[in-house]
């Protein structure tokens, strides 16, 4: 029995070791639990800090995309959040990559065929979401450091 434990006891860093580098890898390609710092701003925007629990299950890459899709079903979160941009905009001139995605994804939902649920803008939030896409694009230390106090 006792040559059993010593056996256990000595393979057991091992496998602590062997585990710790495969559990990185492993959270980033499940989504991670990090959220971008456009996200929490842009959350902060529409009121809806609480979404962040939701986004912590969306991958980095595809959060520009989820996040356009809740903004093309709720209006109101939509007219926050462009109010946000086009302060950003004129006080930095120019807007996050991160915001240009979800915009153009915005456009491209509105450009397109009709889908159901989603009712297009009217013609200054249309405009808005055009100024965004072709503003220049900004990091977000800038942006921060521009805005109004």
């Amino acid at each position: 029995m006792r040559p059993i434990l010593a056996a256990l006891l000595l393979m057991l860093p091992l496998a602590a070791q062997s585990a710790r580098p495969s559990a990185a890898p492993r959270a980033r390609e499940e989504g991670g639990s990090l959220l971008s710092g456009s996200l929490i701003e842009a959350l902060a925007a529409i009121r809806k800090p609480e979404l962040g629990g939701v986004f912590s299950y969306i991958g980095e890459v595809n959060a520009p995309r989820a996040f356009a899709d809740l903004l093309a079903r709720d209006p109101k979160s939509l007219k926050k959040y462009l109010s946000k941009l086009m302060d950003d905009i004129d006080a930095s001139g120019g807007a996050a990559a991160w915001d240009h995605e979800v915009c153009a994804m915005l456009v491209t939902y509105y450009a397109g065929p009709e889908i159901s649920g989603l009712k297009r803008p009217d013609a200054k939030r249309m405009k808005q979401l055009n100024a965004t896409v072709l503003s220049p694009v900004k990091t977000i230390e800038e942006i921060a450091a521009r805005r109004k106090s």
